[in-house]
């Protein structure tokens, strides 16, 4: 069998949550006897080559760049991208498209597969069908809608592209209408969650079946890989680590942590200046910040010196790959109740909190060196992980072609 991959963007140019499922999942089902191409969007200026073809951890991406006027604003169909990618299938001739994401590649590529006959199973991993800002995390002033309701859309997308409410609204409808047509053309639909499976339903809307299929952990931790218990009189190591931004709550995390004897880690690339100069002045004003700077798969992981992790996002999240991470490097979570991360509560190992209850789930661990040993000891033994989801994956793609 041989599976397409259709993703906005892929690794080495991001490195997001989205990007390392892509990898993941491609690395298993190859073990199971699946060849897998990649097509890929591109956030990198066309530079006058339309197709780029490279490879990737052994699977060939075929990276199509965008011109300057195939970006959102310009609108969402992509005629010439559309045609590149047609051409693409009918060389590669695949068995099965899964469509991890198609925003940077332009709508209607679902329906354009069916056409050529190739069936689709579509993977909701973020927002981006029911939100044009991808997290559901509007601008100050405007509350998120439940349902189909857009117009606080209008206000927080109009602040965003500084375009009219009129021009905005028309292009939301016109989004809305082509999300829908592509998600009506998927075979199978899956998510990594409940949560993400229910906005889809709830706000897109959609009625056709969403199965979830939870990522899982990516990699395999060795057992001599697992973070070592804090000892006796040890300050105790809090971190946090993948992407820092502040929607992922680092601020927070920052004046949570204020006044506490704890060493705050902070592993990642830190995306803009004004959370940089948050972070220097926090040091400024003693709190003991640690920031080890980005990191890659064959690096050492910075859960393994951690004593408790924590990530207080205040984005609606679709899974929590990180939690994962922790969790199997034998290092108690702390998360916010944001999105998914609220399917993690009962969990063992995993405190959820709402971000306002932060300061005092932390306070509260740091003082009682038994309840973090407690939660350390109640971390499951084995956790899901990405050899499920292709397993399952491999199932649903049968059963289409």
């Amino acid at each position: 069998m041989k599976a397409c991959f259709l993703v906005a963007n892929h690794p080495p140019e991001a490195w997001g949550g989205t990007e390392q499922v892509v990898v993941a999942l491609a690395r298993e089902l190859r073990g199971l006897g699946v060849e897998v191409v990649v097509v890929s969007g591109s956030d990198a200026p066309h530079d006058g080559v339309d197709v780029l073809r490279e490879e990737f951890a052994g699977v060939v991406v075929h990276r199509v760049p965008k011109l300057p006027d195939e970006w959102d604003r310009q609108g969402f169909v992509r005629p010439r991208l559309h045609a590149l990618v047609r051409a693409l299938l009918a060389q590669e001739r695949p068995d099965v498209l899964h469509v991890h994401s198609s925003a940077s590649l332009g709508l209607g590529l679902t329906p354009l597969a069916r056409g050529l006959g190739i069936p689709v199973v579509t993977t909701f991993h973020d927002l981006w069908t029911t939100c044009a800002r991808y997290f559901r995390l509007p601008v100050p002033g405007v509350v998120c809608p439940e349902g189909v309701e857009r117009e606080p859309c209008v206000r927080c997308v109009a602040t965003d592209v500084g375009l009219p409410a009129d021009e905005v609204r028309a292009a939301l409808a016109e989004r809305d209408r082509l999300v829908r047509a592509e998600v009506a053309a998927a075979g199978a639909l899956t998510a990594p969650s409940a949560t993400a499976a229910r906005f889809v339903r709830e706000c897109l809307p959609c009625a056709q079946p969403i199965e979830v299929v939870p990522h899982g952990l990516l990699r395999p931790v060795a057992a001599g890989d697992r973070a070592a218990p804090p000892q006796p009189g040890e300050r105790l190591r809090v971190g946090t680590f993948g992407g820092l931004v502040a929607e992922k709550g680092v601020v927070e995390l920052l004046d949570a942590v204020a006044g506490l004897p704890v060493e705050l880690h902070l592993s990642g690339r830190v995306y803009h200046a004004e959370l940089a100069a948050r972070i220097a002045s926090a040091q400024r004003a003693g709190v003991d910040v640690r920031v080890h700077g980005p990191y890659t798969p064959a690096d050492r992981h910075p859960a393994r010196d951690l004593h408790l992790a924590v990530f207080p996002s205040k984005c609606q999240e679709t899974y929590g790959l990180v939690v994962d991470e922790a969790l199997a490097h034998g290092v108690p979570v702390v998360c916010s109740d944001a999105g998914a991360l609220a399917e993690r509560r009962g969990r063992g190992g995993v405190v959820v909190t709402p971000l306002a209850g932060l300061s005092a789930a932390l306070a509260e661990l740091v003082v009682s060196p038994a309840r973090l040993a407690a939660l350390r000891a109640a971390i499951p033994a084995a956790l899901p992980t990405i050899a499920a989801s292709a397993a399952r994956h491999l199932a649903i793609y049968r059963s289409l072609s």
